[in-house]
C-alpha cells in the first residue's frame, strides 16, 4: 500500500503533459535540434533559420504558397508552435467555431490597433485553454497585407502565455 501512494502522486503529475500540444510531427518538449532536423528532413522548407537562441523560422520564399513555421523553445525544449495560414474572413469564422465546439469559449479575446512605419495595423486574437496549453487563432490586418496564423504554447518559465 506504501508504494500505490507514490505512483498515483507521479500520476497526477504526469496527467497535465497529456494535455501537451502535438501539431503534425511537432510535439511539446521536444528538444531544439530534433525539431531543426525534422524540418530539414521531412517539410522541405525554402528556409529553417535559428533567428535567436530560443526561436527557429522555417519558411518558403515564395509569398504565394503562405508557408511559414515558428517555433518557441524554453531551455532547449519546445514550448511554442505557430503556422500561418492563408488569411480569409471565411477561415477565421471556421477556426473560431472549430475552436468553439471543441474548448468552449475563448478564455481571452485580444483586439487593437498599432501604429506601424507605413500605417496602421490591427490586430484581433481569440485564445482557448487545453489543459496547460492555449490554442489561439490571430488576425492582423496591416496597410498593405492580412496575416492570419494558428498558434499552441504551452507554459512554461521564460514567456509568458498566450503570446501575441
Amino acid at each position: 500500500m506504501k508504494l500505490a501512494r507514490p505512483l498515483l502522486f507521479a500520476a497526477c503529475l504526469i496527467g497535465p503533459a497529456a494535455h501537451a500540444f502535438d501539431v503534425a510531427e511537432f510535439k511539446s518538449g521536444m528538444a531544439q535540434s530534433e525539431v531543426k532536423t525534422l524540418l530539414i528532413a521531412n517539410w522541405n522548407f525554402d528556409m529553417v533559420v535559428d533567428i535567436s537562441d530560443d526561436v527557429i523560422l522555417a519558411y518558403d520564399n515564395d509569398p504565394s504558397v503562405a508557408r511559414r513555421y515558428q517555433f518557441r523553445f524554453c531551455k532547449g525544449k519546445l514550448t511554442g508552435f505557430e503556422q500561418d495560414v492563408r488569411p480569409s474572413l471565411k477561415g477565421l469564422i471556421i477556426t473560431t467555431n472549430n475552436y468553439n465546439n471543441k474548448y468552449g469559449q475563448p478564455s481571452r479575446v485580444y483586439s487593437n490597433t498599432h501604429i506601424v512605419s507605413n500605417g496602421e495595423k490591427a490586430v484581433f486574437a481569440m485564445f482557448w485553454k487545453n489543459g496547460v496549453d492555449t490554442i489561439g487563432v490571430k488576425y492582423i490586418v496591416l496597410p498593405s497585407a492580412e496575416q492570419m496564423s494558428l498558434s499552441f504554447d504551452s507554459n512554461n518559465l521564460c514567456y509568458s502565455t498566450p503570446r501575441m
